[in-house]
């Protein structure tokens, strides 16, 4: 499987259901909406698309609206124009644009002589000359063609924008009547952005993820408060290449990938990463690399932008990333940082059997990690510290489901709910692992539960178990308890004089006679019977004999098929399990 996962932009070339459901099959997990462009009534019905690509596809895609912020960009024109180098340009608030005179969406009086104005993530440079009221002029240093809606960075300018604009106040609308599965917060400087952002959608009567997007110098500045405020990060390279020298970005994006996987908190490294096909069929070397080292540096997830929204092949692109990554985490380097950069166990009881899961997962040659949880708390632990196998996320909520499909290295799966006890939890959690392939038959997983149901009495939390993961073909009630594996041999008579030792005897319903031969030769009893009177329950009790009653094995289980009969949690496994070291560790 693929750990890390990929964030798409979708837009003109990408914005149909059958597109969508392509993108995903080719590796995407996450589908951004970049509400810089196009209308809220257009996010609606593609947070709508969204939602019928996901219920076709096997893989969760989660629906991340990313809003505009306080951020500055050029009118909306038609043709792009031209600003030629040597000129001057005034920069006024205004939704239309010449070659003289920009109009912008926000005031940048702000600025002084002498305070750099850059264009399209710094593609066209100029220099203030001086500020008449709200009218800016500026030299053009370096000119070039500017089109429709373009970035404006004023760096090292505090252009006084609020939090939540206008704009944003309409995105919060789209996202409290659809619920997206996260909302990204563009332009943040502070934790407190994140908490303004998060309040304004619980007076919505949401609760939403939210993003904090890294593009200000501010925002590196306070860059632990944003992480503790916010559920995950974004590193966004184009404006934060704008807003800080060029060549402090690389560090920078180690240094907040670092910092996040510190803490546990997703992150995503963004702009730019295979730029060049757009156009081209193949990306160049330089961002192939530009890839795989923010993989190897620990990133949960990396993004597209144009590339899958309005570039020419948007699923060849997503199958691009996908091959690097894949190639990445399969080399030895990424094995060995990947054991270099485990975190220290955190605070919580959930951070150190998280932790402990991990290396006990690698000791014992565990096939995956299962992490049973209703909130996705326990899977985030999980993933926080990077073991080498995947993390099955077992969950009954189809919203954390999507949400964990950002994060890295696990599969998320949802499940049915139960209140039948802390074994019936586990079980059903390493049946997640079967069913996604994770693990085979007879294979040992080690299964993290962070459930709190809501049965009085039964808390499953903070369970580290080491577990045998099998398909099961049959559950029951337990007679007498005890595990056995033998042969199935199915008896209408009563007769079992031709059974080997051990077999399990499986009795037909309505089954009134009595076991003709040595009964203490049976290694255990499967009853069709209700109840715990029937003569086969009481021989079992006589004996101590491993009992279910109540269930009826399937005809696909054919007599001399070998199985494993699990009597202390009613369960028929089709596999030979070995319990020897099934134990429990609780906290």
């Amino acid at each position: 499987m693929r750990s890390a996962k990929i964030v798409c932009t979708l837009g003109p070339a990408s914005e149909s259901p059958d597109q969508i459901a392509s993108l995903a099959e080719a590796g995407m997990s996450v589908a951004r909406l970049n509400a810089s462009h196009g209308s809220p009534e257009h996010r609606r019905e593609m947070i709508d698309r969204i939602r019928e690509a996901d219920n076709r596809v096997e893989t969760p895609i989660a629906a991340m609206l990313d809003m505009p912020g306080p951020e500055v960009r050029t009118a909306p024109i038609e043709e792009p124009i031209e600003l030629i180098t040597g000129s001057t340009v005034e920069f006024v608030v205004d939704d239309d644009a010449t070659p003289e005179r920009v109009g912008l969406s926000k005031s940048i009086s702000a600025a002084k002589a002498g305070d750099k104005v850059l264009l399209d993530d710094g593609r066209i440079e100029t220099t203030v000359e001086r500020v008449e009221g709200e009218t800016v002029y500026a030299h053009v240093e370096s000119g070039g063609k500017l089109s429709s809606r373009k970035g404006v960075n004023v760096p090292g300018v505090e252009l006084d924008l609020p939090t939540i604009t206008e704009n944003d106040e309409q995105e919060l609308d789209v996202a409290a009547e659809k619920e997206p599965d996260f909302v990204a917060a563009s332009f943040v400087r502070t934790g407190q952005d994140i908490y303004d952002i998060n309040r304004a959608l619980e007076d919505r009567g949401v609760d939403i993820p939210v993003i904090a997007k890294i593009e200000r110098a501010g925002a590196v500045e306070n860059l632990d408060s944003i992480i503790d405020a916010a559920y995950g990060v974004m590193v966004a390279r184009g404006d934060l290449g704008v807003e800080c020298p060029l060549e402090d970005v690389p560090i920078i994006q180690k240094r907040i990938i670092r910092k996040c996987h510190q803490a546990g908190v997703p992150v995503i490294t963004a702009t730019e990463m295979l730029d060049s096909m757009m156009h081209s069929r193949r990306p160049t070397r330089a961002e192939a690399s530009d890839v795989a080292n923010a993989v190897l540096d620990g990133t949960d997830a990396v993004m597209l932008s144009g590339e899958t929204a309005i570039g020419d092949h948007p699923t060849r692109v997503v199958e691009t990333m996908d091959r690097i990554v894949r190639d990445v985490e399969a080399s030895e380097e990424y094995a060995e940082s990947r054991e270099q950069r485990v975190p220290a166990a955190g605070d919580t009881r959930t951070d150190a059997l998280a932790r402990s899961a991990r290396f006990l997962a690698r000791d014992i040659g565990a096939s995956a990690v299962v992490a049973a949880s209703e909130s996705g708390y326990t899977a985030l632990k999980s993933a926080k510290y990077r073991p080498s196998i995947p993390i099955v996320a077992s969950t009954p909520n189809e919203r954390v489901k999507r949400r964990l499909a950002l994060s890295w290295g696990i599969i998320p799966v949802l499940t049915e709910y139960t209140t039948q006890g802390a074994d019936a939890i586990i079980q059903s959690a390493a049946q997640a692992a079967l069913d996604t392939n994770a693990a085979e038959g007879g294979d040992t997983v080690v299964v993290l539960s962070g459930m709190m149901t809501e049965l009085e009495g039964l808390n499953t939390a903070n369970m580290l178990k080491v577990h045998v993961a099998a398909e099961t073909v049959a559950n029951g009630r337990s007679v007498v308890e005890g595990v056995t594996t033998g042969k199935v041999y199915r008896t209408d008579d009563g007769n079992i004089e031709h059974m080997p030792d051990g077999a399990i005897v499986c009795v037909p319903s309505g089954f009134e006679g009595e076991f003709v031969g040595d009964t203490e030769r049976i290694g255990g009893i499967v009853d069709s019977n209700q109840g715990m009177t029937s003569y086969a329950a009481i021989v079992a009790r006589e004996l101590g004999i491993p009992m279910i009653a109540d269930t009826k094995l399937p005809d696909s289980v054919g007599d001399g098929s070998t199985v494993t009969l699990d009597a202390e949690r009613g369960v028929v496994y089709e596999q030979p399990v070995d319990r020897e070291g099934d134990a429990d560790r609780r906290r």
